[in-house]
């Protein structure tokens, strides 16, 4: 897998964020843009609220719904829903 940044704040939360948006793209086969869209929100959403341990410190993943976030997975899907 080559480096994405998403911009999150994490090397952890950027490859999080890069699965979302290869599952997207697959989802684009079968789905509109705007499916898709919702279905990426939903898990970014998700993502949003969840956590990992790492040499002893709960690390989360809140800013996974911030708008640079959102804008840079957008670009990465190649949706057009606007």
């Amino acid at each position: 897998m080559q480096n994405q940044n998403y911009e999150m704040f994490t090397p952890e939360g950027n490859a999080m964020v890069h699965r979302i948006v290869e599952a997207g793209r697959n989802l684009r086969m079968s789905d509109t843009d705007e499916q898709v869209w919702t279905w990426t929100q939903h898990e970014l959403s998700k993502l949003s609220k969840g956590s990992f341990m790492k040499d002893g410190v709960e690390n989360t993943f809140g800013e996974a719904t911030d708008t640079a976030v959102r804008e840079a997975v957008y670009d990465k899907l190649g949706v057009d829903i606007y």
